[in-house]
């Protein structure tokens, strides 16, 4: 019976591992990149300001949350090259030419965020544990599933 723990718990380990690397270079790269990579920072020039409507339909359309979504659009150079990006705004009302300070991330200077604008209260490892905790336990049950299937072939 331990065998058989200890064996679930590294199949399971190996599974979260695989995930969280999926997770990291492929679906959430940006974001991954904005949050740890080397950035830096330079003024920008904002050229478009303007708002999202975003309905939200809960309870089969029972109950509808109508929000808007702030958002700028802003310019800046690297190298002598122009390179346009958006980006939501909370709190602050901003206006076209402002100025603002932006970060972008050095590796890939097309990638940049409003600088001290925090669009979350929890850093990404924490925001994502839950999804990468219930893929790797689909995975792993997956295996197991598998391991199950091929035991009970009789060849």
């Amino acid at each position: 019976m331990k065998k058989k723990n200890k064996f679930f718990l590294i199949v399971y380990i190996i599974s979260f591992i695989i995930t969280w690397l999926c997770f990291i270079f492929w679906s959430d790269k940006d974001e991954f990149d904005l949050e740890f990579s080397d950035k830096i920072t330079i003024t920008a020039t904002i050229f478009n300001v303007g708002t999202d409507e975003v309905v939200e339909e809960l309870y089969d359309g029972r109950k509808t949350n109508v929000y808007n979504v702030n958002y700028i659009e802003y310019f800046y150079y690297v190298n002598g090259k122009k390179i346009n990006y958006g980006s939501k705004t909370y709190g602050k009302r901003y206006s076209i030419s402002d100025k603002i300070e932006i970060e972008y991330v050095k590796n890939n200077p097309a990638l940049s965020k409003i600088k001290a604008q925090n669009e979350y209260s929890f850093n990404y490892f924490i925001r994502n544990l839950v999804p990468v905790g219930t893929v790797s336990l689909i995975i792993m049950i997956c295996f197991f599933g598998v391991l199950d299937f091929f035991s009970k072939l009789k060849i």
